[in-house]
């Protein structure tokens, strides 16, 4: 179910494929109007340093960590931004 608000969604990694792929997952979601958000991809690490995450991929929803590290599937991550945007 969407969300009337936006939710803001940044995946912040290296740029490595895990990370690329957590982000087109976020992206997925959205296109198949599973999520209502705007989606930002960032390779800087000092967001990563700056929020206090010390692994990556890191999840953040409204500028909070929502996860850090890939979720095992779509599903599970459908699951965690959920539960981040109540």
């Amino acid at each position: 179910m969407l969300r009337i608000n936006k939710m803001k969604i940044k995946v912040i990694g290296s740029g490595c494929p895990t990370c690329t792929k957590l982000h087109q997952w976020v992206v997925k979601l959205k296109e198949e109007g599973k999520i209502n958000a705007d989606v930002e991809y960032s390779k800087d690490i000092n967001e990563l340093i700056e929020l206090g995450v010390m692994g990556s991929p890191a999840l953040v929803i409204d500028g909070k960590v929502a996860n850090v590290g890939m979720p095992e599937n779509e599903e599970k991550l459908l699951n965690i931004i959920k539960k981040s945007s109540k």
